[in-house]
């Protein structure tokens, strides 16, 4: 995860940083957030009230020394998570924490895995020392032998170069060759509870087609065109876009055939992908039925597109 923490770590000296213009003492601090990050005012709103259990400052900051705290730094791996959330001044700002917890959910399997290893050994091979200590930490109940036995295991079926360690490439491998519907179900992280964001989905203005701020959307008994297909897929594209396929009836081998065809783009995959599906349909490829297949995955940003 930490290679990619450039991608949601906020400058603090940019102005365009949300702190630059806002504070927790201010009205906008909520909704600045929310427009800032494309995130709802709900997910906003749930994030900063568990930012503030963390410990934040009145400037609405996780200090290092609220970050060396026994509470943020006794696990290891929160404490090896909240490290890739710093910006150059040793803070982690509130804007820092909703892109990165957005990355979490917005990312496809892959890149989760990857993120993962990251974590493990700060991004370096992991040798058979670090693995056990590792899994000594998951399975604290396990006695010392069959915590060697796993990891002979794993690394039997993993170490392909027998070199004694686990490189990225090795560990990425091992996780998706995993069974995809369960992997899905661990790496599977959202913001909102399922039930939240349906009731937020139902019930929030900002969610209603009816806002001022939200474009039309397609007549839901139509078929969508390829333009909104175009949006949904740049909605799921980084997101498991095959979970949304095994929805749509698309078996392991079409979803392989797809990436083959598409090897160098995710947007290219899940667009195409999507138009297979509308062809195969025709008439039945309804707006209706792809935003509940949409809904019902959980992308409920992509399935707004298609919403009545």
């Amino acid at each position: 995860m930490g290679a990619y923490s450039s991608s949601f770590v906020t400058n603090p000296k940019s102005n365009i940083a949300v702190a630059s213009f806002s504070h927790p003492s201010k009205p906008n601090w909520i909704t600045a957030h929310a427009i800032a990050t494309e995130l709802s005012i709900a997910e906003v709103e749930r994030l900063w009230l568990r930012f503030e259990q963390m410990g934040a400052s009145k400037d609405g900051l996780l200090t290092p020394q609220v970050l060396a705290s026994p509470a943020l730094s006794s696990d290891v791996f929160v404490k090896n998570i909240l490290k890739c959330f710093k910006s150059s001044d040793g803070n982690v700002s509130f804007e820092s924490f909703l892109r990165a917890l957005k990355w979490c959910e917005s990312q496809e399997l892959q890149v989760k895995a990857r993120g993962m290893f990251q974590m493990l050994n700060n991004g370096n091979s992991i040798p058979k020392d670090i693995f056990q200590k590792i899994l000594r930490r998951i399975y604290p109940e396990e006695t010392e032998e069959e915590v060697k036995r796993i990891t002979d295991v794993f690394f039997r079926a993993v170490d392909m170069t027998r070199k004694g360690e686990i490189d990225e490439a090795s560990f990425v491998h091992a996780v998706l060759g995993l069974p995809r519907q369960r992997t899905q179900t661990i790496l599977s992280f959202h913001i909102l509870p399922e039930r939240l964001r349906q009731d937020v989905h139902n019930n929030l203005p900002e969610f209603s087609s009816q806002a001022a701020f939200h474009s039309p959307s397609p007549f839901v008994s139509q078929v969508p065109s390829d333009n909104i297909l175009k949006e949904v897929a740049e909605k799921i594209h980084r997101k498991d876009w095959d979970l949304v396929a095994n929805k749509l009836g698309f078996f392991e081998d079409d979803i392989d055939s797809i990436r083959s065809k598409n090897p160098d783009s995710t947007f290219k995959q899940a667009f195409d992908m999507l138009q297979t599906w509308k062809g195969r349909e025709g008439n039945n490829a309804k707006a209706s039925s792809l935003e509940r297949v949409l809904r019902n995955a959980g992308m409920i940003e992509a399935s707004l597109v298609l919403a009545p």
